[in-house]
């Protein structure tokens, strides 16, 4: 019987840290003037963990350095009397950008985010990891379009 118990304690612990995977669309702009090595983005955010996000990415030259990600989750459908159902933090650590000719980004992608902590709903999760992707519009560069994968 202890053998049959001892097998199972991996089983039981792999469920219960097992992550899920949330996927979001996002869109949003770019926030006033760039700044020479940072870029702010506030997102709006629809899908698995729909709510708003604010996103800021630091830079050496193409390179995402450092940033940070807030996104605060509403319920699906919110309205404007709906209360957040929380929020997630997450350091940012690496990833690419492009920016066009007047120096506003173009394009992000493999921005890797480590989740630090959450609030509301989401106050047990201290762990966890996201991909954020993101495209300008070729029509109207100021309109940013794209994904933030999340596992937690």
């Amino acid at each position: 019987m202890k053998q049959v118990a001892l097998m199972l304690v991996p089983i039981v612990l792999a469920s219960a840290i097992s992550l899920a995977t949330y996927n979001d669309t996002l869109n949003g702009s770019q926030t006033a003037a760039p700044e020479a090595e940072g870029i702010a983005l506030n997102l709006t955010a629809a899908g698995d963990l729909p709510g708003m996000s604010k996103v800021n990415l630091h830079r050496t030259g193409e390179n995402v350095t450092s940033g940070s990600l807030r996104l605060t989750v509403l319920p699906q459908n919110a309205d404007a009397s709906s209360s957040e159902r929380g929020q997630l933090v997450g350091a940012i650590s690496g990833g690419t950008v492009t920016l066009n000719g007047e120096g506003t980004l173009a394009s992000a992608s493999g921005v890797q985010i480590t989740i630090q902590s959450g609030t509301g709903e989401f106050a047990s999760v201290a762990s966890g990891t996201a991909t954020l992707n993101i495209t300008a519009s070729s029509e109207n560069p100021s309109q940013l379009s794209g994904t933030l994968v999340l596992n937690f």
